[in-house]
């Protein structure tokens, strides 16, 4: 069964929640790593697999990914798992569920299991040369390369020392699968990458056009490796958030600090909303009520059994 949606309606839906919004007192607090962020600032981005999109407010604020970023790095892990499995013809184990065996330390600011998926990511020995590789995957989902904010990057990483995070690892237990340093380097930098709402909304789109981006065309990722990583995006969800979200929202979607939330629909299209007014989990509130409503008034869930058409 199809279901056919105008674009001229979902715009007006997008529209008319901005307008009810934008003004609107939501409470949340701008996280004390970017104190300097306008929390008067709002936008919504709605960009579909075909490259048509919808975009309203303040769209080409720059903000931090932070886990935003597990995205490609997921996407790219599977997409060299995916090689070595076409070499070896096995797959031992899930990274989904090899990615959740761990538990984060007491005190530790970064994510156990962020810094695994990461430590997976080849090559290893070389922080250039991980970077680079996932930075690579970043350009080719947005289409555009985001932009680090050094002094954000800089408190991060002098958090982390603060926070004895290496030591912690090691005291908890919890394997790495390369070098802590290059680790925990790599996926604070990639924390503090920056990028707009119109990057990250092409970001989605592209994974929900199974791994083609909708503007350049190219293929950032074998179509296969979509699905899981779709999932990923269930699993994890806004921060602390996933099982309430999925269930309010019926979108898959992570958030960032920064204030921004990116949702997933397959085959469809992408939602990615700012503000950057947090709650104390981390989760942007406006941007949080936002998708929340347009997925209430276009009537969508991606557990649905129509196949969704936007014409």
């Amino acid at each position: 069964m199809e279901r056919h949606i105008k674009l001229a309606d979902v715009e007006a839906v997008v529209r008319n929640i901005y307008e009810n919004f934008k003004d609107a007192e939501t409470g949340g607090e701008v996280d004390p790593r970017i104190a300097d962020a306008d929390p008067s600032k709002f936008g919504i981005v709605v960009t579909l697999t075909d490259g048509r999109t919808i975009e309203v407010g303040d769209t080409c604020v720059a903000a931090p990914i932070d886990r935003l970023a597990l995205v490609p790095v997921m996407a790219l892990h599977r997409e060299q798992k995916l090689g070595q499995h076409h070499k070896c013809h096995c797959d031992k184990g899930s990274a989904m569920q090899d990615c959740c065996k761990c538990q984060k330390p007491e005190g530790l600011n970064v994510c156990p299991k962020a810094l695994r998926l990461v430590s997976k990511i080849q090559p290893k020995d070389d922080a250039d040369g991980k970077y680079d590789v996932i930075e690579n995957m970043i350009v080719n989902m947005m289409g555009s390369a985001p932009v680090l904010n050094d002094s954000l990057f800089e408190s991060m990483s002098k958090t982390n020392v603060e926070s004895d995070v290496e030591n912690k690892l090691a005291a908890a237990g919890i394997e790495l699968y390369d070098s802590a340093p290059i680790v925990i380097s790599t996926t604070t930098k990639l924390r503090a990458l920056q990028a707009d709402l119109k990057q990250m909304a092409m970001m989605g789109a592209t994974l929900a056009a199974d791994g083609r981006n909708p503007i350049t065309g190219e293929y950032a990722f074998d179509g296969e490796i979509s699905p899981k990583v779709v999932a990923f995006m269930a699993v994890k969800g806004p921060r602390h958030l996933a099982k309430k979200w999925l269930m309010k929202t019926g979108l898959p979607a992570m958030s960032s600090f920064g204030g921004t939330i990116m949702g997933v629909y397959p085959g469809v299209m992408s939602i990615a909303a700012y503000s950057p007014a947090v709650n104390p989990d981390g989760v942007s509130v406006k941007a949080y009520k936002a998708i929340h409503h347009i997925m209430k008034q276009l009537d969508l869930n991606v557990f649905d059994s129509a196949k969704i058409v936007i014409d």
